[in-house]
């Protein structure tokens, strides 16, 4: 829905609430909200205000009061808004009750069992592919990250994946930032320009799954491959096993890399079965 069907909506919604019983703050402060939702990234006051058809003035309180709720924030340096902790909190508590997740959880649960190491699955959210199932190898060497863990767009094999077959309007945004910090911080075995990180992504769409040998500082190796919609094309999660270097066998050939390959597409199938 574009951003005008969305403010005649709301509208005919404010002529009409005082009728329902009705908050009518409430129904302004969600429109904000799904605009931001909708843009797929930050946003400036005068283009949120403008989306919204509402002064800059009052679209302003509504973010500050937003802002202390923790549904939305504001990037000190640009001065764009995002959306919130609050918000990410809430759509992962919402995923983890959907039945595609059930469904994840149990081939998660499948895949630590046979590779002895941690299995995610990783839906992309505000800032990136994000952690919403996570069943840990039961060893003292076991790699973990806390839920809600947003994964490295560019060397990590769950944001590879994002990278290769997710939205473009959604990801390279995120990937061009972090291809700048890697190329500031000398990141060891990071892409440092975005034609690097096209070949990667272009090797991971030939393959059909991202493999990482050394993730960061954590030192982590890491294979991941795409559950897809019923299209076929669009990407709807990312199903990755992750262990210490060393641990775990990323070669492409190897058989992890095809036990994430089979995972994911028959996770697909039973999703749109």
């Amino acid at each position: 829905m574009d951003s005008q069907a969305v403010v005649s909506r709301n509208h005919r919604a404010e002529a009409g609430a005082d009728a329902r019983g009705g908050v009518n703050s409430v129904e302004v402060a969600g429109l904000l909200l799904r605009l931001l939702t909708e843009a797929g990234g930050p946003m400036r006051l005068a283009d949120l205000s403008r989306a919204a058809a509402m002064p800059s003035a009052k679209a302003h309180r509504y973010l500050v009061s937003l802002s202390r709720a923790g549904l939305v924030e504001q990037d000190a340096t640009t001065a764009r808004y995002e959306l919130g902790p609050l918000m990410l909190r809430a759509g992962l508590a919402a995923l983890g009750r959907s039945d595609a997740l059930k469904r994840a959880e149990r081939v998660l649960e499948g895949l630590a069992a046979r590779t002895g190491e941690t299995a995610a699955a990783a839906v992309w959210g505000t800032h990136g592919p994000t952690h919403v199932r996570l069943v840990e190898a039961r060893h003292e060497l076991a790699a973990n990250v806390p839920p809600g863990h947003v994964c490295p767009m560019t060397y990590s094999a769950s944001g590879l994946v994002f990278c290769a077959f997710g939205d473009a309007t959604q990801t390279r945004p995120l990937a061009a930032q972090e291809v700048a910090q890697n190329r500031a911080m000398a990141r060891p075995g990071a892409p440092t320009s975005l034609a690097a990180l096209d070949r990667l992504a272009e090797t991971v769409r030939a393959r059909g799954f991202a493999t990482t040998a050394n993730e960061g500082e954590g030192g982590l190796s890491a294979v991941s491959a795409p559950v897809f919609e019923a299209d076929g094309r669009r990407l709807r999660l990312a199903l990755t096993v992750f262990g210490r270097v060393g641990r775990l066998n990323v070669d492409p050939a190897g058989p992890v890399a095809a036990l994430l390959v089979e995972a994911a597409r028959q996770l697909a199938a039973e999703l749109h079965g």
